[in-house]
């Protein structure tokens, strides 16, 4: 399972990732322009946070779509067919990480699909002069792994 990992540490908050998602989204499908980026960045008491696709590993939004827009790709991200969405904005109810962006102009809900970069890298990661941004290839090890060393701390507690 492919994502892009954030490292709120490295981040300055400059919102060169967003601009570059705008612009690949504007380049690849003129027809949803003006959109939201699929990627925001929001600043909280403990420092940045990304708002950006997870692509979780039993993703609610695809359970949710009801258009059958969004599917479980063969290397585990979740895809779109942009056509099929109804615009029920259920997707975008039961996201977790609330990555998936409403267009209510355009009725549609959009989200990142991981395929908007160039060398396989997303346009918001190659644009994050800091390294704040990173395409990991095996994310479901991560994941495990980041659950694991929290119940860790939970159990010394």
């Amino acid at each position: 399972m492919k994502g892009v990992l954030f490292y709120p540490e490295k981040c300055d908050l400059c919102r060169k990732c967003e601009i570059a998602c705008v612009e690949k989204i504007r380049n690849f499908r003129p027809d949803e322009a003006p959109s939201a980026p699929h990627i925001r960045m929001f600043i909280s008491p403990q420092g940045p946070v990304a708002r950006i696709c997870h692509h979780c590993e039993e993703p609610p939004c695809v359970d949710a779509c009801i258009g059958e827009s969004l599917y479980l790709g063969s290397q585990g991200t979740v895809c779109q067919h942009v056509d099929r969405c109804v615009g029920c904005f259920m997707c975008n109810m039961v996201c977790p990480h609330a990555a998936v962006v409403p267009t209510v102009l355009m009725k549609k809900a959009l989200k990142c699909t991981l395929s908007c970069g160039e060398g396989g890298l997303p346009a918001c990661v190659i644009a994050c002069d800091r390294d704040a941004l990173a395409v990991e290839e095996d994310m479901s090890m991560l994941l495990k792994q980041t659950r694991r060393n929290r119940f860790k701390e939970m159990v010394r507690r």
